[in-house]
């Protein structure tokens, strides 16, 4: 690109995500809300066809009080949305709606804003973590690297990786998953049991992801906590825990819920990863609605 069509379009674009706080976190969330009520088959057609527009207003108005109706509004739809899919819906639907009542918390604040969401995003990405670590701790599922072993087995996560240094890791898993598809429909009470075949180098993955997982969770905490004393690299870590989980899990709506986090917490010091955040959900999103992923993570 030339120097002139980067100061036409790329430094404008830096410049307003970097210096446009809440607006920009408006247009984030919006652009969330969006995708979510857009790509789950659970919400009702009425919510899809409403919505939209309520986010157009929200992303277009600069007066407070506007903003604060408007926030209300899609957080009434967003509140609605978890009450009656209450045993279906994800756990992002409950994250995104922790997430508009911030906002409209912070919007109600004024001048004082960023500062409100700022804090609120401390809180929401610390219980977030916190929860998560608590819950894998106390799993037996989890420690014993059964849930990942599992999801290696299946071929659901670094399929095609593993297929680098394992050539019949594709039809050992076919294996696997038809052995579980047999067992399914054995009628109960006739004790049948399918065997998985899991070569000693995955069950060793599967123990390093495991913990890897709880080490960096972990990290998140401290570096949230130490933020103060980290700046930018509080920042980093987060993008970068967000890679991480990205390469394991097709988690895109909830991982962007972890980088709109993230922007919320910057301040005028460590601004410039905005735009790093505004990057990632993009990307996220995009990938979202094509239902697109990188063979690499398959």
């Amino acid at each position: 690109m030339t120097p002139f069509r980067e100061r036409l379009i790329i430094q404008p674009v830096a410049r307003f995500v970097s210096e446009e706080h809440i607006r920009t976190l408006l247009i984030l969330f919006s652009a969330i809300v969006f995708v979510f009520f857009t790509t789950k088959e659970y919400i009702p057609f009425a919510a899809r066809l409403v919505v939209p527009f309520l986010l157009i207003l929200l992303m277009t108005t600069g007066q407070m009080k506007q903003r604060v109706v408007l926030l209300f509004c899609v957080v009434l739809g967003l509140g609605l949305n978890v009450w009656a899919n209450y045993y279906v819906i994800a756990n992002h639907g409950f994250m995104i709606t922790y997430i508009g009542i911030a906002l409209m918390i912070a919007c109600a604040a004024g001048a004082q804003a960023s500062a409100v969401m700022a804090r609120a995003a401390v809180l929401l990405i610390s219980i977030l973590m916190g929860l998560a670590l608590i819950q894998k701790l106390v799993s037996p599922h989890y420690m014993t690297g059964a849930l990942v072993g599992g999801y290696l087995a299946n071929g659901y996560i670094f399929k095609t990786l593993i297929s680098l240094f394992y050539s019949n890791w594709p039809e050992v898993v076919q294996q696997n998953l038809t052995g579980q598809k047999l067992l399914l429909s054995t009628p109960p009470g006739e004790g049948s049991v399918v065997p998985l075949t899991v070569p000693p180098f995955v069950q060793l993955l599967a123990i390093v992801l495991t913990y890897a997982a709880l080490f960096s969770q972990v990290a998140i905490e401290a570096f949230v906590l130490l933020r103060a004393r980290l700046g930018i690299w509080t920042h980093y870590a987060v993008l970068l825990f967000v890679l991480i989980i990205y390469s394991t899990r097709n988690e895109n709506v909830f991982l962007s819920m972890n980088l709109i986090l993230g922007y919320a917490m910057t301040d005028a010091q460590t601004k410039k990863a905005r735009l790093w955040y505004v990057i990632g959900i993009a990307y996220l999103l995009i990938m979202e609605m094509m239902g697109l992923r990188p063979g690499i993570f398959g």
